[in-house]
């Protein structure tokens, strides 16, 4: 809608349809104007007090930006066990869940684990810290890695490719687009016998392969995807977590 300081009928008309509805953050990204503008444009349109008040943003406006459909009630409810600052706020006798989002980009930076940015469209909340777009990169590599039920056609392109007896998981992975822990489970839920071949676990890891697993958990990479920067198995990425570390952060990130 460009920089114009003059607004047309028709944009006085969606601003005043989104005010309320949608953070003002999103509505000055719709119009590619400054927050300021909006605000500005707002009050001189006498459409009243925003909810959000420009750095708060509902709950439900949050999961939103961040790609997030279906039911929200298991996040809600988890995501306060990990200090996510929410709080309620009532407009007229109406109680509503809200974040202010410089207290949100606090706490995802220390929770990335907990996150997914795949869908999450950029500056959908406004200008972002800079480990954003790496996250969102890392997620994007992630979501490659199907979680949906499986089909029987990829079940006997599993037994197929286990019965050839010449791949290990992070080949079958890379074939069937599903990660390591889910070919475990599977192999383990079809009370299978065959296994994919054993990987060579008794070469040492190297300090360069250490500092690039660290690094790329650090900035939010799932082990999965770290597989494909190190010649290791995801699996074996995991283990690595498991031994080296003890706080929450990695034992969340090797359960991914």
């Amino acid at each position: 809608m460009g920089r114009n300081p003059n607004w047309t009928a028709a944009e006085k008309e969606t601003l005043e349809e989104m005010w309320g509805k949608s953070s003002i953050p999103y509505i000055a990204k719709t119009f590619n104007k400054s927050i300021d503008a909006i605000k500005l444009k707002a009050g001189r349109m006498n459409l009243g007090p925003h909810l959000q008040g420009g750095k708060e943003i509902t709950f439900m406006e949050l999961m939103r930006a961040l790609g997030r459909t279906g039911s929200f009630g298991y996040i809600k409810n988890s995501w306060p066990e990990h200090e996510f600052p929410m709080r309620y706020k009532k407009v007229n006798q109406c109680k509503f869940a809200v974040v202010d989002i410089d207290d949100f980009w606090k706490w995802a930076k220390k929770h990335k684990w907990l996150l997914d940015f795949s869908r999450f469209e950029t500056n959908a909340l406004g200008k972002e810290p800079g480990w954003v777009p790496i996250k969102r990169r890392a997620d994007i590599m992630a979501a490659k890695y199907k979680t949906s039920p499986w089909t029987k056609t990829e079940d006997d392109h599993l037994i197929s490719l286990l019965n050839a007896y010449k791949y290990g998981y992070r080949e079958i992975s890379i074939k069937l687009y599903r990660t390591e822990g889910a070919i475990k489970r599977r192999i383990g839920d079809l009370g299978l016998k065959q296994r994919p071949i054993k990987a060579d676990n008794h070469t040492p890891w190297t300090m360069e392969e250490i500092e690039i697993v660290f690094k790329l958990v650090e900035d939010g990479y799932k082990p999965q995807v770290i597989a494909e920067y190190v010649n290791r198995s995801a699996l074996a990425i995991r283990g690595l977590l498991e031994r080296t570390f003890e706080n929450e952060v990695y034992k969340m990130v090797v359960k991914c």
